[in-house]
């Protein structure tokens, strides 16, 4: 009875010395991906700060000079592009708010009769018009 106790505590640790390198094996793969990760994580973080770097050099570089429109280009783009018909006196008050949502729902924007920037764009290309 000795022998086969011996027997099969000999199996029992020849058997979890295997398993042991079935795990060591699945833990060296997955050390060389986590490695592998590591360096394409670094080569990411250094496009970023590339990309970070041009974008603050070309904004530097760009020059942008915003003008807020008068009451008076609003109403006259307004007018050029057959939404007001008002006098243009350069007041905003209920013709010209009124014409501005008009103009608004007629070029897909939120309808709110306030000139912000996405109105303007597509507004200020009649303030040349006559």
């Amino acid at each position: 009875m000795s022998k086969n106790l011996i027997v099969l505590l000999f199996l029992a640790f020849a058997a979890s010395g295997c398993a042991t390198l079935e795990y060591q094996g699945k833990i060296n793969t997955l050390e060389g991906r986590a490695e592998q990760l590591q360096k394409e994580n670094a080569m990411l973080r250094d496009k970023v700060v590339a990309l970070e770097d041009a974008l603050s050099d070309a904004t530097k570089k760009q020059k942008v000079v915003l003008k807020a429109p008068t009451g008076r280009d609003i109403q006259t783009a307004l007018k050029n592009a057959g939404f007001y018909q008002g006098e243009i006196d350069g007041k905003i008050g209920t013709k010209t708010k009124g014409a501005v949502m008009k103009f608004q729902e007629a070029n897909g924007l939120n309808p709110d009769g306030s000139v912000g920037s996405r109105t303007w764009e597509k507004l200020s290309e009649y303030t040349k018009q006559e």
